[in-house]
């Protein structure tokens, strides 16, 4: 009877064990198909709202980043009027303006130079050589893992009161190619043979957004004035003219 009733309470035992081993299964198994469905949903819904949001606070920050790398760094010791070489005739008109090659070549060295710098350092999460107002205005900070900015999950319910609502997604931006530098002019007709020449610089940029599970690939341009001249001609004695 004894061995009757351990043999009886083995069996019992064994029974639990195996039931709760199979519950212990179970519940792993719903575990990762709840994570599934969970990653699915955020990689078909809420991924692709979050990084065209980031896309858009990215070129933005992006385009602020070149300007003042141009602006604080590479046009602080530019001499303007070395830009320029000027050809004249013996009474001291200007026959002619050209560009000295010299000085634009160095500039936009320059310029390629440091928005490469800038945004490098970006990547390692440095945001010393930013501007206070830029930081501010982005919420920018030192990060050691190179995160730049973080954007809450509640910008894709496009509600104000929501916006800043939810856990955050950190956003890194990396540089994905060279920095492509170019002058350009525009020269109007201002007065009677004078001409005003405008000189920028276009700056594009390819860059790539990366949140967790998507990364893309951006364009960021930006065009920055540098120079107006007024070049003077020689005013003709006469300077026709018809009335009605």
């Amino acid at each position: 009877m004894k061995i009757h009733l351990k043999r009886r309470n083995k069996s019992i035992k064994l029974k639990k064990r195996i039931n709760k081993k199979n519950r212990i299964i179970i519940i792993f198994i719903l575990l990762i198909i709840t994570i599934s469905f969970v990653f699915t949903y955020i990689n078909k819904k809420i991924t692709p709202l979050l990084i065209v949001y980031a896309e858009k606070k990215s070129r933005s920050v992006a385009t602020s980043i070149i300007n003042q790398a141009i602006s604080n760094d590479a046009l602080k010791n530019l001499n303007k009027d070395k830009l320029f070489i000027e050809t004249k005739d013996k009474d001291g008109n200007i026959i002619s303006t050209d560009f000295n090659s010299v000085t634009v070549n160095k500039l936009i060295n320059d310029i390629s130079n440091y928005v490469e710098l800038y945004i490098e350092e970006l990547e390692t999460g440095n945001t010393n050589r930013l501007s206070k107002k830029i930081k501010e205005k982005y919420k920018l900070k030192n990060s050691k893992n190179g995160v730049l900015y973080e954007i809450p999950t509640g910008v894709i319910t496009n509600n104000v009161l929501l916006s800043n609502l939810g856990p955050k997604v950190p956003v890194r931006l990396n540089l994905n190619g060279d920095v492509i530098t170019n002058i350009k002019t525009d020269v109007t007709n201002y007065g009677i043979n004078n001409a005003l020449i405008k000189v920028s610089v276009t700056v594009k940029v390819y860059m790539q957004v990366i949140i967790p599970f998507k990364t893309k690939e951006m364009i960021v341009e930006s065009d920055i004035p540098i120079v107006m001249r007024l070049v003077k001609g020689e005013v003709p004695s006469y300077y026709p003219y018809s009335t009605k």
